[in-house]
């Protein structure tokens, strides 16, 4: 893909300039943002290209590109989307339309709480208080309350290739799909939300819509 140049430092970029949404009241499917450039015609467009890799931040020290199963499912999943919309798929194509690049992001929060207060549990619903075993001043197991939360998401991001192109100057990105909340309990579950949540991702951007001009 000679025209199409994806480095990982500007993901990073990307990444740290998306707000995530709250992941409450999502009824445990993944929340989905889209969002399209200004004053962009997308039937304009008619060929695109997609990158053979995903593009993983989190899992190690340095990004790293991933063809497995589980990522190409993913890249998949947009390539048949953009195809149902009328664009050509057209791989390693220097002169595609569109160039899209997709992003999967996991990150694992660990929270550790000490409390100065040895009677924390007290506020539970129902909890006895000390005073319940007999004339106890109180009682206490000096370890903090430690808990993990894992969130992913995946940042689709649809660029201009159409413009003259010159050295240092940036791709303009036309279109850009985020897709995120807490992780599931296996990859493969995870991996079926996330495919579920592109296709909702095309749905609500009606305006990349090729087939529906032609139809005018």
């Amino acid at each position: 893909m000679k025209k199409i140049m994806f480095f990982a430092a500007l993901a990073l970029l990307a990444a740290a300039c998306h707000k995530e949404p709250s992941p409450q009241d999502s009824d445990n499917e993944y929340l989905v943002y889209t969002s399209p450039s200004k004053d962009v015609t997308f039937t304009s467009y008619q060929t695109f290209d997609l990158a053979d890799s995903l593009l993983v931040i989190g899992q190690s020290d340095k990004p790293e590109y991933s063809q497995t199963d589980n990522a190409l499912a993913l890249i998949q999943q947009v390539r048949v989307n953009m195809e149902k919309l009328g664009y050509i798929y057209t791989p390693d194509n220097p002169d595609a339309d569109l160039g899209i690049q997709m992003t999967y992001i996991i990150k694992t929060e660990r929270y550790v709480k000490f409390y100065n207060d040895p009677y924390w549990w007290l506020d539970y619903p129902g909890y006895w208080p000390s005073g319940y075993w007999g004339s106890w001043t109180g009682f206490y197991y000096p370890y903090p309350v430690t808990y993990t939360y894992t969130t992913n998401a995946l940042i689709t991001d649809m660029v201009d290739l159409t413009g003259v192109e010159k050295e240092d100057t940036p791709l303009e990105v036309v279109w850009t799909s985020y897709i995120g909340g807490p992780a599931g309990s296996s990859v493969q579950g995870d991996v079926a939300r996330m495919k579920t949540s592109i296709d909702q991702a095309f749905v609500q951007s009606p305006y990349l819509n090729r087939n529906a001009s032609s139809r005018r």
